[in-house]
């Protein structure tokens, strides 16, 4: 039977994929997924991804810190924005926060919608770890690329290739899409400076004054840990059990 390890591009094109037989990996690199890891190895409690600004404030009146960004800058009224360090203050310790993004939270939500097995965030802070665990899962992967605004970005597109290419003795059915992301990746891995430098998303950011939360999110392996969909809400996935557990008896 063939193991699939699929390469969604852009957001708009997810419906081409068997999202529903398969977990997916949502990508945000730079910044959504990256500070989720920084979140909940920091010790957040749960993160919760909105698609809608005006859907989250009302999260602080339940005890939430809210974060929010649109086009890289933070949202007016809230808490935090996208940045890793934001995520790594003292203050995020045991907190819930509300979350969303431009392309990212908007990207777990469309997984969400259709029914994925599972949906996971990925990023160069937890690559090692979460394609041991995809590994040892023994089912379809689709690595979801959020891109920008429904345009592929290099930056997603070459983690997808480096995450495909961990993956590949392990399965056995790579789709032309998956192709082109491992062979980015390895061009992209041959002249870093020239192809991140030159990418849409690094420029719009380095104008911004971000090039060291742009240098920290391309870091491998700096928090391994899996934030993994629960319901309505990313946690460790060590509390993931005990999390649905609890979903369940609400339901019942």
């Amino acid at each position: 039977m063939k193991k699939y390890v699929h390469v969604c591009l852009t957001p708009a094109l997810i419906d081409q994929y068997p999202v529903d037989r398969s977990i997916v990996v949502a990508i945000d690199v730079l910044r959504a997924t990256s500070s989720m890891c920084v979140g909940i190895d920091s010790g957040v409690d749960h993160i919760i991804p909105v698609e809608h600004i005006e859907d989250v404030p009302p999260y602080r009146e339940q005890g939430y810190l809210i974060a929010g960004e649109r086009d890289g800058n933070q949202l007016d009224g809230f808490d935090m924005g996208n940045s890793p360090f934001s995520f790594m203050e003292p203050r995020v310790k045991g907190a819930k926060i509300a979350m969303t993004t431009t392309n990212g939270t908007r990207t777990i939500k469309a997984a969400q919608e259709r029914n994925a097995i599972e949906v996971v965030a990925g990023s160069f802070a937890n690559i090692s770890i979460l394609t041991k665990w995809l590994i040892e899962q023994d089912t379809d992967v689709v690595l979801f690329c959020a891109g920008w605004k429904n345009n592929l970005t290099l930056e997603d597109t070459a983690f997808a290739g480096a995450m495909a290419l961990r993956l590949r003795s392990h399965f056995n059915a790579y789709p032309d899409t998956t192709l082109i992301a491992e062979t980015l990746f390895q061009a992209v891995s041959l002249r870093k400076r020239f192809y991140m430098r030159s990418s849409s998303h690094f420029q719009r950011l380095i104008k911004m004054n971000l090039q060291e939360e742009v240098k920290y999110c391309l870091r491998r392996d700096t928090h391994p840990v899996i934030p993994i969909m629960v319901g309505d809400r990313l946690y460790d996935i060590n509390k993931a059990r005990d999390a649905k557990a609890t979903l369940i008896t609400d339901y019942v």
